[in-house]
């Protein structure tokens, strides 16, 4: 059961865009849900323009979803949400102004809906986010970014980065696993360079099973990163398209205490496989924009 989904399904319906997809109002977050006989249980929040909740139609009815996403009602507006996949950008890290919101200010803005499509196998949803007085503030480009949430049985992820601009991103996907320390990543390829300690690795077997605080950037990723998991009985497959890099990342028990958006102990139950673009920048030029995407899928053991 994804605990999201349930939640936001009782929410009083705003508008019934398709006979799967309504609108949404949680709080002072609007967002999206999805039901879909075969595309599956999704749920959205527009600020971020970020999917918080994901849940194949063919998955057992114990399993919790493919992603982790803190309890709402931790939620602040304006802040980002944790959980989900974020959609870090125009820059990864702390690497903005002095002041600016770290991963950029894609998570935190709202975005607008601007289509969506329904048949009896698939359900699509696309959000927009364009320049306002408070980008230009932050990073003065003109863009146009869309994200597009294509839901079969797979979930396909896909940015657009229009304009005429250089920025660093990443799909910031949180893997719900059982527990950590019997999760297991694989085809993270031969090398990375350790975040915390700032040292280069190489001539690695591309498999990882974290136990505590992991940043790792992975610099030679497989297309495809599996995270097998021996509690919920499962792997996650996160193909990834047009990718420099893949980071690995959990707080680990200290830095997750100091996090007001976790609960005790939260932090053991998700991973983090980012398909990212941070050492191998995005470039959008004019009638060529700037492209990153990844599909996740889900299959039992």
């Amino acid at each position: 059961m994804d605990q999201i989904f349930e939640k936001f399904r009782t929410l009083p319906v705003e508008e019934q865009l398709s006979p799967a997809l309504t609108r949404r109002r949680y709080a002072d977050f609007p967002v999206l849900v999805v039901d879909h006989p075969r595309a599956g249980q999704a749920c959205l929040s527009l600020q971020g323009g970020q999917l918080v909740s994901w849940r194949p139609a063919g998955a057992r009815p114990d399993d919790p979803g493919v992603l982790w996403s803190a309890d709402p009602d931790l939620w602040r507006r304006g802040t980002a949400v944790r959980g989900g996949v974020p959609l870090c950008w125009p820059w990864f890290g702390p690497s903005g102004p002095a002041g600016s919101p770290s991963h950029g200010f894609a998570r935190t803005t709202d975005w607008e809906l601007t289509g969506w499509e329904e048949d009896a196998d698939r359900v699509v949803v696309e959000c927009t986010l364009r320049p306002s007085e408070a980008t230009r503030a932050l990073w003065p480009e003109e863009f146009v970014l869309v994200v597009r949430y294509t839901l079969t049985d797979s979930c396909l992820i896909e940015i657009e980065d229009r304009g005429d601009h250089t920025a660093t991103a990443a799909l910031h996907t949180y893997v719900r696993i059982g527990d950590l320390g019997r999760a297991h990543l694989a085809g993270l390829g031969p090398e990375h360079t350790d975040g915390i300690t700032r040292r280069r690795y190489e001539d690695e077997d591309g498999t990882l099973t974290p136990v505590d605080h992991v940043e790792r950037f992975q610099t030679a990723p497989a297309p495809v990163t599996t995270v097998r998991d021996e509690v919920l009985g499962r792997i996650v497959a996160l193909a990834h398209h047009d990718h420099s890099d893949v980071v690995v990342w959990n707080p680990g028990a200290e830095l997750a205490r100091g996090m007001a958006d976790l609960a005790p102990q939260e932090h053991r139950h998700f991973l983090c496989a980012e398909t990212a673009r941070v050492g191998r920048p995005l470039v959008a030029e004019e009638g060529r924009p700037g492209r990153l995407a990844v599909e996740l899928r889900m299959t039992e053991l």
